[in-house]
């Protein structure tokens, strides 16, 4: 009996063991969380910009009053164009409603005319309405549609008329264009400086931002974009704004980077990391070496709370004796993108004057893999080196804008990587493929045994004609499966301009299809208005 009482005893004990462990953190069901503790002794290069938010508040109160002296209805609306003085082809619609209704709205609904709309799900008797994607220089019919909770609808139109686009906006041609198998969205042309811009599937351009602008263009999670610009009469690009598509600003930082003297203190990437904050590429404060840094920062406080330094993660011999490109700027790394892993909450780099892209732990920066030619490394980073798999391999030169992939192959070692290759040789790689062309390439990484495959590509057919000697972009549309590829900087024929941008859209097969592509031209070289990258998102977040 004792005995009996011994093992249902025990056997009570082991179910309370198993059910506390349940719930002590590291179980199964529990979420990683992504919360770095700040680094105190990060220094500091970046402000909440209350100036230009104090701004930002005057012209929301400018608004407000003059919706205030008027009486505005579904059938007779407030509206106005470019509510905030940098999106001319957006307008501001407000009015109430009697009964609570939800609103869609619709654009481009004429002849020959690419339709852009939107309907907002909740139903209200306030509406503050983003009319986006109006045609420049056009009598625009703008179609707002209700519906109340009972199902019966009603419709009112109205028209906005738009000014023409500037003058020194770039010529945007259209080659090819297949929109049944094109992913949905419109295709914003990037800038390494002048007008960001976007265009539909006929290459008509539906939205723009009239204010200065260098490199930096992403849409974060909430929906608004980030945006780097400068205030006015400043020759730095000093502010880095959120802000939504019609231009209203929900936050606003000041960046400052001590003893660095030419205009891009954020010279080619900011990112949203998953805790809302911002990662940036940057500059050291205080140092004759360039573009190998990088900064967090608070996107609350706009405190800068984390500090990454290249230089760290190589010997002294690979910026002290750095003779290649751009030597005499002291940029022997130039850090042109990175990217955040949300597998293993890693980051990926993108080293251009090394030839080479690398994983590394976040915010440690501890070497994970290294994606580059073997050639010159010292034997410490052997372990770190990719290798290829077989003799088809090609390593990136001169790269640009690496990014992971959703699982290709079902392999949970793998880890699939999309990148422009320049194809330009800067310290190492394959100088007899050099120059002949530029190309995006699917890299599948065996992260278990440090292997690295191709498994697509596109460019090289095209040879001369799609080499970019600078810039370049990659985006994989997640609908389709489709890439949105940029080639920037091309020299084309002696009786073209001087320069020109191709921005591609390829489906994923082996031997890919051309789906859409467009030409970028009317710019000469160093002027900075080559399309830097190029990215293909709705125009109203989703």
């Amino acid at each position: 009996m004792q005995c009996v009482r011994r093992i249902v005893l025990v056997g009570i004990f082991a179910l309370i063991f198993i059910m506390l462990a349940g719930c002590l953190p590291g179980g199964d069901d529990e979420e990683e969380t992504f919360d770095p503790a700040p680094n105190p002794d990060a220094e500091q290069i970046s402000a909440y910009d209350d100036e230009r938010m104090a701004e930002q508040a005057e012209m929301d109160d400018e608004l407000s009053a003059e919706y205030e002296d008027g009486s505005y209805s579904f059938e007779d609306p407030f509206i106005k164009l470019n509510p905030y003085g940098v999106t001319p082809l957006a307008a501001l619609v407000k009015f109430e409603t009697e009964e609570p209704v939800e609103i869609e709205v619709a654009v481009g609904n004429g002849d020959g005319q690419v339709p852009i709309q939107k309907k907002w799900d909740g139903y209200s008797t306030s509406h503050e309405i983003p009319v986006l994607g109006l045609y420049p220089d056009t009598e625009n019919t703008v179609v707002l549609k209700a519906e109340d909770e009972e199902g019966d609808t009603q419709t009112t139109e109205f028209s906005i008329t738009t000014e023409p686009l500037p003058e020194d906006l770039p010529e945007t041609d259209l080659e090819k264009a297949n929109p049944r198998q094109m992913e949905d969205g419109l295709t914003f042309v990037i800038p390494s400086k002048n007008y960001l811009y976007a265009v539909d599937h006929n290459a008509d351009v539906r939205w723009y931002a009239d204010m200065p602008f260098r490199h930096i263009f992403n849409r974060l999670e909430n929906g608004n974009v980030v945006f780097n610009t400068k205030e006015s009469g400043q020759e730095k690009y000093n502010q880095l704004l959120e802000m939504d598509m019609l231009g209203n600003v929900a936050n606003a930082y000041e960046i400052t980077i001590d003893g660095y003297e030419k205009d891009f203190l954020l010279h080619h990437d900011v990112i949203e990391l998953p805790n809302g904050n911002l990662l940036a590429t940057t500059h050291e404060p205080d140092s004759k070496y360039v573009e190998d840094y990088m900064h967090t920062i608070d996107r609350e406080t706009g405190e800068t709370i984390q500090e990454i330094d290249l230089k760290e993660l190589f010997p002294k011999a690979a910026y002290e004796d750095y003779d290649g490109e751009y030597a005499e700027d002291n940029d022997w790394f130039h850090l042109n993108a990175v990217w955040f892993d949300e597998n293993d909450q890693s980051i990926l780099i993108s080293g251009r004057h090394q030839d080479a892209v690398m994983k590394l732990s976040y915010p440690e920066a501890e070497i994970e893999w290294i994606l580059a030619s073997p050639e010159g490394w010292p034997d410490k980073y052997d372990n770190y080196l990719l290798e290829a798999e077989s003799d088809d391999v090609k390593f990136p030169a001169a790269q640009h804008a690496m990014k992971t992939l959703p699982d290709m192959d079902g392999n949970d070692d793998t880890l699939d990587v999309l990148l422009f290759d320049n194809n330009k040789v800067i310290t190492r790689g394959d100088r007899d493929e050099s120059g002949q062309y530029s190309r995006a390439v699917q890299y599948r990484i065996d992260e278990s045994d440090g292997s690295v495959d191709e498994v697509w590509s596109y460019g090289e057919e095209r040879g001369k004609a799609f080499y970019s000697t600078i810039v370049g972009n990659t985006q994989y549309l997640p609908q389709t499966g489709n890439r949105l590829i940029t080639s920037g900087y091309i020299a084309p024929d002696e009786d073209e301009p001087p320069r020109i941008s191709k921005i591609v859209e390829t489906n994923d097969q082996a031997e890919a299809d051309v789906l859409f592509e467009i030409t970028v031209a009317g710019f000469e070289e160093y002027s900075g208005r080559q399309a830097y990258r190029a990215i293909r998102m709705p125009l109203y977040p989703e």
